[in-house]
């Protein structure tokens, strides 16, 4: 029984690690985070494939605008903020919902 609860234990440890490991990878870099957002919506190829690049012209409400392109997949721009995560210490870029637009 002691041995059952030590595998339990060390599992969870191991699934604790590789998710906040995926998490910090995924979150790293601006291209990181939309990619990772196109993969799960469903753009399991182009997601890798398309070109993302910054809007010429920043938005005056939200700054710097995203888009992708060859394939233009996804929302029409991103809208992508960063904050300090695990500690303070990392940089960790998000996806801003309400200036994400268009489809």
């Amino acid at each position: 029984m002691k041995k059952k609860g030590t595998v339990i234990i060390v599992i969870s440890i191991v699934f604790i690690v590789f998710n906040i490991g995926f998490d910090i990878f995924t979150h790293s870099t601006v291209e990181r985070v939309i990619r990772t957002d196109l993969f799960f919506q469903g753009y399991f190829v182009k997601a890798f494939k398309t070109e993302i690049s910054e809007r010429a012209i920043p938005d005056s409400q939200y700054g710097t605008m995203y888009i992708c392109r060859n394939p233009a997949i996804g929302p029409d721009s991103y809208d992508v903020d960063s904050k300090y995560q695990y500690f303070g210490k990392l940089k960790y870029w998000y996806i801003n919902p309400s200036g994400t637009g268009g489809g």
